[in-house]
């Protein structure tokens, strides 16, 4: 199951030196957005793991780390919605891929039996 966002907001990069104020406001509409989306998307399930797949505009290097880190109030939102608490998810890893066209992050879910 295939959850798609748009790329994290480079405030919630663990690198950006950013007011607090901002970075909570940016974790705030992130977390609501994926909340939403998810609902939207696939509705209500309970999930076992999940793999982050970053699908960038260009072949610039990226860190997988911060890329991983900065999708925390989404992964919030999903659990939300989920009424579950994202601990109990296992982590299939990062992977980055190339879409000029469309730059978006997919959450690819295992359903929980």
């Amino acid at each position: 199951m295939t959850i798609t966002l748009p790329l994290p907001d480079r405030t919630l990069s663990p690198n950006a030196r950013v007011h607090w104020a901002k970075l909570a406001k940016a974790k705030k509409l992130a977390r609501a957005m994926a909340k939403r989306e998810t609902f939207r998307q696939v509705g209500i399930q309970k999930f076992a793991s999940y793999r982050l797949v970053f699908l960038w505009k260009d072949t610039r290097r990226h860190d997988r780390d911060n890329a991983s880190a900065s999708c925390k109030a989404y992964l919030d939102g999903v659990a939300d919605c989920c009424q579950q608490d994202d601990s109990e998810w296992g982590f299939d890893g990062v992977r980055f891929e190339i879409d000029r066209e469309r730059p978006r992050l997919e959450i690819h879910f295992e359903v929980k039996d």
